[in-house]
């Protein structure tokens, strides 16, 4: 069969996965849902025998049925061997991957603050303290990369794709300065950019920049949302 992977209509957590299948030329179905209703009233009651923890994203193919996006992309490094060739390699990875995580959550948090009173108050100090901090940051990653072409060392690796993901979310929440700010980290950009397969989706009319997030959140919820600060 086909594989499938399904998620809602925006990059969100997804978008690293799809970049990876298009690295590797897998022919998949990008099963993008925009209809609430069209999951949880339908397929997620239809994937519950199918799948042990129904949820987005989701990734089918012949081998396996799973859930959660970080173990979805692990899955596919090992399938497609891009999960590091040596144990340098493999700290590195685990190092890099967990660190860019955290301003992944952060950036979630300011999206989608509680549904409380006090909502945009919540927001708009996650967001100062967002920004403070990303400079301090971003300098920590350059400084992780240093020469190397890729975070986990010489070789193209899964973790590559949420990393740039990561940062490129950046680019389009708020002002780019702070990413252009760091000329390393902008060639590594472009370098994931310029990948065979990647290049190509990133070009065609199934890759949007934005949105990010659902139209409930904050920031990053729509084609047309403008970068803050």
């Amino acid at each position: 069969m086909k594989p499938i992977l399904g998620y809602w209509a925006v990059r969100g957590r997804a978008n690293p996965i799809r970049m990876l299948l298009h690295y590797v030329g897998a022919d998949f179905e990008d099963k993008g849902y925009t209809e609430p209703n069209e999951w949880f009233g339908k397929d997620k009651i239809d994937l519950a025998a199918t799948l042990d923890f129904p949820n987005l994203p989701y990734y089918i193919d012949d081998e396996v049925k799973m859930t959660q996006s970080r173990a979805i992309l692990h899955h596919l490094g090992r399938k497609y061997k891009l999960d590091g060739s040596s144990e340098d390699e493999l700290v590195r990875m685990s190092v890099i991957y967990e660190q860019v995580i955290e301003l992944f959550v952060a950036m979630g948090q300011m999206a989608y603050p509680p549904a409380v009173e006090n909502r945009l108050e919540i927001h708009e100090k996650a967001r100062k303290e967002y920004l403070d901090s990303l400079p301090g940051k971003l300098a920590a990653i350059a400084k992780f990369l240093g020469t190397d072409d890729w975070m986990g060392g010489k070789g193209l690796t899964y973790v590559d794709f949420i990393i740039y993901d990561i940062l490129d979310f950046n680019r389009h929440l708020f002002n780019p300065k702070h990413i252009n700010a760091f000329p390393t980290l902008v060639e590594y950009l472009t370098r994931v950019e310029a990948l065979k397969g990647v290049k190509e989706y990133l070009a065609s009319d199934a890759f949007h920049p934005l949105p990010i997030y659902g139209p409930v959140a904050l920031i990053g919820n729509t084609k047309d949302y403008k970068p803050i600060d």
